[in-house]
């Protein structure tokens, strides 16, 4: 559980784990320290099960590397840890961004449309950047966007874009490959149906997580199979009480049809749109 500390030898002789800090089906994420220079950072270990899929381990490196964007949590260093030579574990060493998930947040505190809205735009500029890569990330969830507060009073709450263990580039994305990836209670239909993945499929999952930000309810709950048998059959129900503007905006974000979603610069083109809006009326 988050907290739980790690009695464990540095990595590459360098990097220390020390507290965990969250957890997935393929990996451990821990708060550590930098030795050589002293810094904190996260270090995702993988789990005996995930390293012995160097494929997934050598994507996602290859992923990582190629983005350098403000809204997605930065690589510094990778390896593989042989202290134990029966169990090497592959290892990612990333910023240490000083925040909470946003699922953290959604569990103490409800959000205003401002700031839905902020969180919308700050994700949806990273997507666009990650989509013009020809990368889809497949597990947009409140878990895998951070909220940074670097507490200054001229600076805003930033979101970023974390957790790339799953994303993929458009042209290495199977048909089928046999198992739905992603977290269930976010997947697109295409996802749901285990079929070829594009673009919009984060676009979707990106809507129901305004959709949550809103409601502080999971669009399709219950089992996985139950979830994902759900957005097949039915669309998102979007409560009148959401304003209007964000109401028509994650309607075509979370449509059945792909090609219907509208792309990520346009997310956050609307997003910072309604923004200003809300603004203008506020100050009459």
């Amino acid at each position: 559980m988050p907290g739980s500390g790690l009695s464990a030898p540095l990595l590459n002789e360098r990097y220390r784990p020390e507290t965990l800090i969250g957890r997935g089906g393929t990996s451990a994420v821990y708060s550590g320290t930098d030795v050589v220079l002293g810094r904190r950072v996260a270090i995702k270990l993988l789990s005996a099960k995930a390293a012995a899929d160097e494929t997934q381990y050598r994507g996602e490196l290859r992923i990582l590397s190629s983005l350098n964007h403000h809204g997605i949590v930065s690589i510094i260093d990778a390896g593989i840890d042989r202290s134990s030579p029966d169990d090497l574990r592959p290892f990612i060493v990333m910023e240490f961004v000083q925040g909470e998930t946003l699922r953290q947040a959604l569990l103490k505190r409800t959000f205003t449309s401002r700031q839905i809205g902020e969180i919308a735009y700050d994700i949806a500029e990273a997507l666009e950047y990650v989509h013009l890569k020809a990368i889809v990330h497949r597990d947009i969830t409140p878990a895998n966007i951070l909220l940074v507060d670097y507490g200054t009073k001229t600076s805003r709450v930033r979101a970023q874009l974390t957790d790339f263990g799953i994303a993929m580039e458009t042209d290495h994305v199977p048909v089928s490959s046999g198992a739905t990836t992603g977290t269930a209670a976010y997947l697109s239909p295409e996802q749901a149906r285990n079929t070829t993945l594009a673009t919009p499929s984060d676009i979707y999952s990106l809507g129901l997580v305004l959709l949550e930000c809103f409601t502080h309810e999971l669009a399709f709950p219950g089992t996985p199979v139950d979830s994902a048998i759900a957005r097949l059959r039915q669309l998102p129900a979007i409560p009148p009480t959401i304003p209007a503007p964000w109401r028509s905006l994650i309607k075509r974000m979370t449509h059945p049809a792909p090609s219907e979603r509208p792309n990520a610069e346009t997310v956050a083109a609307v997003a910072r749109a309604i923004i200003i809006d809300d603004e203008t009326d506020r100050n009459g």
